[in-house]
């Protein structure tokens, strides 16, 4: 039985060059949904997203 969120989870890898193009508002939206509604330690952790946007501070 192949567990696609277990592959995906081993698979992943951080980024650190970007495309110069923005993220479209609907994807940047559900990143920050998933973000808020993800698990913290035992729900005593308050989650802080910071979504930059200007090139200049990328």
């Amino acid at each position: 039985m192949e567990n696609q969120m277990l592959e995906l989870l081993k698979t992943r890898r951080s980024v650190r060059a970007y495309l110069p193009e923005q993220v479209k508002p609907e994807e940047l939206d559900a990143v920050l949904e998933a973000g808020t509604y993800a698990p913290t330690g035992m729900g005593k952790q308050s989650p802080v997203i910071v979504a930059v946007q200007s090139p200049r501070y990328r």
